[in-house]
């Protein structure tokens, strides 16, 4: 779509690229800047043979810029901005477009936003604004509506799973759970942690809401390979997977293969504590000391649910 906007000479000034983190978002901008820079893209792609190509493959073509955080920076200055918008104003080298990507758009200073807004208003000519955003609702009003917005929404499971598996990925299940679904963020994840000690825990924890299985031991094993965070993010998960598995696995909507009847009531129970333990994050206390508090409460539940179905 994109490709044909420029090959008709009606390519937006603005384009507001909005998707989770790990959905792809940056590489999308770049592929798409080379290949509007290439003198001879083919198939809406660049040519990668072109001058123009392997400038932009050694990260060096003068009318692309990119603007990051710049060392522990958790925003988009104004300083930044203001010098971006310098750079625009210039000729291009080789021409038609110059092109700036702003990654974690989203991230800018009201000022920075502010001084963005003019050049938006007023862009160049050739100019291509290209703004990344994991949450484009955290961007001010004036500035999404100057921008075309591109969605890029999370694969389908079936689709990421097999590109994981291409990539060579171990527990490519466990990986894009993990990663709540967006597959480069699954691969970059699975190269930091053990997936193999995850997928233990998982196995442990579906024992623990289906059975009378100790928490203080599932609190201990899953503390030495994940953080109070991502644990409970992971547990509310898995919980809700179990829940549809419990409902469509009969029409009593009860467990019938995993030892005693999980109760709706129970199960819905137990995702509130973790909703509310997430809420609650403490970065102080040990992850340990966490999960053994919630987990315990949990199975508190279960006993005195299951008390009143037999009564």
């Amino acid at each position: 779509m994109l490709m044909r906007a420029a090959s008709a000479e009606r390519l937006h000034h603005a384009y507001l690229i909005v998707g989770p983190t790990g959905v792809g978002k940056r590489d999308f901008a770049e592929r798409l800047s080379h290949a509007l820079l290439c003198s001879e893209p083919a198939e809406n792609a660049p040519c990668g043979k072109c001058p123009r190509c392997a400038l932009n493959t050694a990260g060096t073509h003068p009318d692309l810029t990119r603007l990051e955080w710049i060392d522990k920076a958790r925003v988009i200055s104004v300083d930044q901005i203001r010098k971006l918008t310098e750079q625009l104003t210039l000729t291009t080298t080789y021409g038609p477009n110059r092109i700036a990507i702003i990654n974690k758009a989203h991230t800018m200073t009201r000022a920075a936003a502010n001084s963005l807004l003019k050049t938006l208003e007023e862009p160049g000519k050739g100019c291509v604004l290209i703004l990344l955003a994991d949450n484009d609702a955290h961007l001010p009003v004036t500035i999404r509506s100057r921008c075309q917005r591109v969605v890029l929404p999370l694969p389908d499971p079936s689709v990421a799973l097999e590109w994981l598996r291409e990539q060579k990925v171990s527990n490519p299940e466990i990986a894009l759970e993990f990663a709540h679904g967006a597959p480069l963020r699954a691969k970059e994840r699975g190269e930091e942690v053990d997936l193999g000690a995850i997928a233990e825990v998982k196995n442990r924890f579906i024992e623990f809401l289906t059975l009378d299985f100790e928490p203080a031991e599932l609190a201990a094993t899953t503390s030495t390979v994940l953080g109070t965070r991502d644990a409970l993010t992971l547990f509310l998960q898995w919980t809700t997977e179990h829940i549809k598995n419990v409902e469509f696995s009969s029409p009593t909507g009860r467990s019938s293969t995993n030892g005693p009847p999980a109760e709706r009531q129970y199960l819905s129970r137990a995702l509130e504590r973790f909703q509310y333990s997430l809420r609650l994050d403490n970065p102080s206390l040990k992850t340990q000391t966490v999960l053994e508090g919630v987990l315990a409460d949990i199975r508190i539940m279960r006993v005195r649910t299951r008390a009143e179905t037999i009564q």
